[in-house]
Parts: structure tokens; sequence; C-alpha cells
């Protein structure tokens, strides 16, 4: 697969994660969070396995270990993520869900030792106004507690990123996949069952949601972000897979008819901007490179 297709790929996957919030925002108003958490991981990762035995995959103690570790970085994003989309709304959590495509460079050059451009930086302060915008459509100069959850999901979601491309270049993406969705339903379980109970009715709706939520937006989407990243850099995957902010704030004002307020469309677009200025970076990267050889 080439780079451009792998990109397109994660495209995809971030335009089913749009359509996720909406099915997330309605199993909350069923389940507790915890639960849905449980709900989701656990009924993917048996997807998951029951892949890995049809293909004959074969395991190994790195795929466990490097699965594992993405796993945690899965469930830690997606909790507090599930959390912040319970205490505020669906796009205002999308688009700060968005802010990890800017914390990738910065988790990169403390792993990897790799200086961010200052293009990356200046899309570090244009990202703060878009929330500072965000917040302010609230009535407020502060950001909410949920909005906070959300800024925290994005950390983990920078770290998720980051650990699938060090995860899936030399091992099996069916079994990394199944792996980490084991793992983020292990950890869903003492949340679960120990903080949370079980609704006494259970609508269709619900029902319907946690399909989707399993089979689209957890097992299918993850398959297709763990085989993308074997061909693409982190980087340029956290930037296609944050447009699921767009695809959020779409389907959350055609369906639930969320209110979109000036302030709050320009932090939007404050904040996509930062996505594009990173993307940049790369190109700006390309053309120092091009640039250096050529005077060699």
């Amino acid at each position: 697969m080439t780079k451009n297709k792998a990109n397109f790929v994660c495209l995809l996957v971030a335009a089913i994660w749009g359509g996720g919030f909406i099915a997330t925002d309605a199993a909350l108003s069923t389940f507790d969070p915890f639960t849905v958490l449980w709900i989701r991981f656990l009924g993917a990762s048996i997807v998951s396995w029951c892949v890995v035995k049809v293909k004959g995959c074969h395991i190994n103690r790195e795929a466990l270990k490097k699965g594992a570790l993405s796993g945690i970085f899965l469930y830690a994003a997606f909790a507090f993520q599930t959390f912040g989309l319970d205490l505020t709304n669906t796009g205002q959590n999308a688009f700060l869900t968005a802010v990890n495509v800017v914390l990738v460079p910065y988790i990169a050059c403390l792993l990897f030792h790799r200086r961010p451009l200052r293009i990356q930086i200046l899309a570090s302060v244009v990202c703060l106004c878009g929330i500072g915008c965000l917040s302010l459509s609230q009535g407020s100069i502060l950001l909410s507690f949920g909005d906070l959850l959300s800024l925290i999901c994005a950390f983990f979601f920078a770290c998720h990123i980051l650990s699938l491309e060090y995860s899936s270049k030399d091992q099996d993406v069916t079994v990394i996949n199944a792996v980490q969705m084991s793992m983020a339903a292990l950890l869903s379980i003492p949340g679960c069952f120990l903080l949370e109970t079980w609704p006494t009715h259970i609508s269709v709706d619900a029902i319907l949601s946690c399909l989707y939520m399993i089979l689209v937006a957890t097992w299918l989407a993850f398959q297709l972000q763990t085989f993308a990243q074997k061909y693409t850099d982190a980087a340029s995957a956290s930037v296609l897979l944050c447009t699921e902010s767009l695809f959020a704030n779409v389907f959350g004002f055609l369906l639930l008819h969320e209110q979109k307020s000036i302030v709050m469309l320009i932090g939007g677009l404050l904040i996509f901007s930062s996505v594009l200025l990173v993307e940049g970076s790369d190109f700006f990267q390309r053309n120092r490179t091009f640039k250096r050889l050529s005077k060699e």
C-alpha cells in the first residue's frame, strides 16, 4: 500500500469516528461511562480474536507486549473522552480531542529526540487560541471540567498514535488490534462493576448504538488505523484522524441539532488551522532536506 492510500484510510477512519461520537452520546443516555467502555472494548475484542482465529495469525510475545501498551493508552484516551463527552457537548469534545495532532511532535521529541519545528510551535499557539474561543463560547474564560477531561484524552490519543507507529511496523496488525482491544476491556472492568449499576431498561436505540461502537467505530476503525500506520508516519496519521472533529460537528448539527455559536465555530477553525500547520511542517521539513542535499 502507498502512503497516499494509507492516508485515505486514515481519513475514512476519521469519518467513522465522527459517527462514533453520536453513537457514544446515545449510549451514555442509557449506560454509565465505564459500562459503555466495557461493552465497547469487550465486544470489539471478541470480534478481533475471532478474526485472528479465522486467519490463523501467529501470536508472539513481542506482539502481546506492544499490543498491551497500545491498549493501555487506548483505554486511557477513551476513558477521559467518554467522561468528557458526558459533561460537555459532542462538538466541543471532538474539537478538543483534535489537540492530539499538536501534541504528537512534542511527545515524539521526548521519546525519539526529534526537535519540533517553528511552524509546529506556531501550531500550538494557534491551537491554544482555538481552545480559548471554545471556552468563551460557553460565556466563561475558563474551561469546564468536561473540557479538561477532553484535553487529557487528547494527550493519551497522541501517545496511542505513536505507540501504533512503534508496534505496527514489524507485527501482525490483526494480533496487535486484538491485544489492544482486550487490554482496554480488562481495564474497564473495575469501574464498570464496582462504581456503576446496570440499567433496568435498555432501549433499541442504545443497543444499535452499542453495535455501531463495537463493530464499526471500534473494531473496524482501529483495524484500519493499525493497518494504515504500517505505511504512513504518526504526524500525518494524527492530522488526518483529527478531521473526525469536523465530521462529528457536522453529524452533531444534522442529527442532534446542536447549536453552533460564531465564537465556537471560530475556535474550531483555529484548531483545524493548527492541524493544517502541523501537516505543513512535514512539507517544510522535506523542503529543508531537499535544499541541503542540493547544496551537497
